[in-house]
């Protein structure tokens, strides 16, 4: 398969209209018995706002040991005759994500079309400036394996190649409410191609 040629951006999931809602679900421990409520809305000033409250109550009689989690991500694209739609992410350095949020601990979540359906990629979604708006960019090569929320022994490469949905979780075993505006999460590089030569576009 070629690679397309080198660009600054690509745009991975984006929080702006309405419309663009459709491509997000949202899920909490309220899914199965407990007791967290997790929301993702459109502002009025056209950028997504997950948003919530946590609790760490446990529900009667459900076999549940842990609760008090909560996240968003975006749908896995349907199926065709050629497979699952990916992002082919290999030619991109950063993940970059445009947010506002408050000081709780966020995690940034990418998976993959690989072998373990369960197995995801995370990194901890560092905010400098809660409360204001702040480009967080993550080097792919620094996401960590984990499956089932345990960090896994054997670290895979992340299989660049194929990543089918990303997402952010709030995992931080604190009780109460939560609030991480999103406006877009991208593929970037921050310089251009040192092969480029000096009439190539971006």
């Amino acid at each position: 398969m070629e690679h397309s040629p080198w660009k600054r951006e690509m745009v991975l999931a984006s929080l702006k209209t309405p419309e663009d809602l459709k491509g997000w679900l949202v899920g909490c421990d309220k899914d199965i018995g407990g007791f967290s409520e997790a929301h993702l809305e459109i502002t009025k000033n056209n950028t997504g706002r997950f948003y919530g409250h946590l609790s760490l109550d446990l529900p009667e009689n459900e076999g549940i040991e842990k609760s008090g989690y909560a996240g968003i991500r975006t749908k896995t694209r349907p199926s065709t005759i050629f497979g699952t739609p990916v992002w082919d992410t290999c030619l991109y350095e950063y993940l970059s994500l445009r947010v506002k949020g408050d000081e709780r601990k966020y995690f940034v979540n990418l998976q993959t079309d690989g072998v373990v359906p369960t197995d995801l990629y995370q990194h901890r979604l560092f905010l400098k400036t809660p409360r204001e708006w702040e480009t967080v960019l993550i080097p792919f090569k620094d996401f960590i394996l984990t499956n089932q929320g345990f960090i896994q022994e054997e670290q895979i490469e992340i299989f660049r190649e194929r990543v089918k949905n990303v997402g952010i979780s709030i995992i931080d075993r604190q009780s109460g409410p939560f609030e991480l505006e999103i406006e877009s999460i991208s593929a970037v590089n921050l310089g251009p191609d040192p092969n480029a030569r000096p009439d190539d576009d971006d």
